[in-house]
């Protein structure tokens, strides 16, 4: 299947769990009352959430921005934007949001980044993302324990699913990464595996790739051993970058004028259920992101309020980062084919009178 045409039944998979899920929340809901609700929310509030989210784009520009000036090269704070708004679009198109780092590349590349560079950044960068994610997860849930105590164990099983793959995830970029003889090992096992029940061909090349590609991975550790204090610096920016969006829920819960729990008690909510759907085969968690917030924050926000919550939270989180991202890329690629176009078009002074080229 052509990438076009993967891209439009991405977005036709992601459209129609959108109509189900906005049918299931306000099927048994007085739209009006819920519509009420919304306006009525605190305009400065949701400025605030809006702006989060923009920091939270463009942070992740900035880490890549950060990383590739260690390396040498520059990235103006355009790029920083763009590559962020492609990885937050292609991440929500695809299951486990495992496009948008693949799409970054793509584009890196048509902006004369090298191919071994940009990996290596963006595997620096998803390694210290996830290490943030973990370390806040850890701070929040001791700090409120007895409340979070409660809510894992209603959604238990998801946690530690999602535990478990973040873990498992960390645990693949830690050998790729560190362990040379334990990547060679994992790889060529899995691989010969899959040889012998005949669902990969040619196993032996695919374990000559996949070598080659494990050497490019490890430059990461010598980048990252080299330069503690730009690692530092990215990790930092990371962990502001987490937090613009788990204070969503929090901004939402102030704009209705509510006042009884903590923003810690919030950003540890919004992290258990990044835990718990984050890396779930759903495009953009869509549908599931929305139920796990009604069951977490069912008793925050209150019955008569939950509805509008998610509706504004999930709205400014992803539904409109998700529409401006698409926004963007349509820009870029419509700016593209008209410079490519530019320049296949030929001078007029390369014609005569008749058209025909001299």
């Amino acid at each position: 299947m052509s990438r076009p045409k993967k891209v439009v039944l991405e977005m036709s998979v992601l459209v129609a769990l959108m109509g189900v899920t906005f049918y299931l929340l306000l099927r048994d809901r007085n739209i009006t009352m819920v519509w009420a609700s919304v306006m009525a929310a605190k305009k400065g509030y949701i400025l605030l959430a809006v702006a989060s989210m923009l920091l939270y784009i463009f942070c992740g520009g900035w880490c890549i921005r950060v990383l590739l000036h260690g390396l040498g090269q520059s990235m103006s704070i355009w790029r920083c934007f763009k590559y962020s708004f492609v990885e937050f679009y292609f991440s929500a198109l695809t299951p486990s949001s495992t496009g948008g780092q693949p799409m970054q590349l793509v584009y890196m590349k048509q902006d004369g980044y090298s191919i071994s560079d940009s990996s290596v950044i963006l595997l620096a960068v998803t390694a210290l993302y996830k290490l943030a994610f973990l370390m806040l997860t850890l701070i929040f849930f001791l700090i409120n324990w007895p409340m979070m105590a409660e809510k894992i164990f209603v959604m238990r099983y998801l946690f530690i699913l999602g535990l478990v793959l973040n873990v498992a995830l960390i645990f693949g970029l830690c050998c790729l990464l560190f362990s040379k003889r334990l990547v060679y090992f994992l790889s060529t096992t899995v691989l010969r595996l899959l040889g012998k029940l005949h669902l990969v061909k040619d196993a032996e090349r695919h374990v000559f790739s996949l070598a080659r590609k494990s050497v490019q991975y490890r430059r990461c550790t010598s980048f990252m051993k080299a330069h503690p204090v730009i690692v530092l610096r990215t990790f930092g920016v990371l962990v502001i970058q987490r937090l613009a969006l788990l204070i969503i829920p929090y901004l939402i819960y102030r704009s209705f004028g509510l006042r009884g729990y903590g923003i810690t008690q919030l950003l540890a909510v919004q992290l258990l259920l990044s835990m718990c759907v984050d890396m779930l085969p759903l495009p953009g968690a869509v549908g599931i992101s929305e139920k796990a917030f009604l069951v977490l924050f069912g008793p925050i926000f209150g019955n008569h309020l939950l509805t509008s919550a998610v509706l504004l939270s999930r709205g400014i989180s992803f539904y409109l980062m998700v529409l401006l991202s698409g926004i963007v890329i349509s820009g870029i690629q419509l700016s593209t084919m008209f410079k490519k176009k530019k320049t296949q078009t030929p001078p007029n002074n390369l014609t005569n009178s008749g058209g025909t080229p001299k």
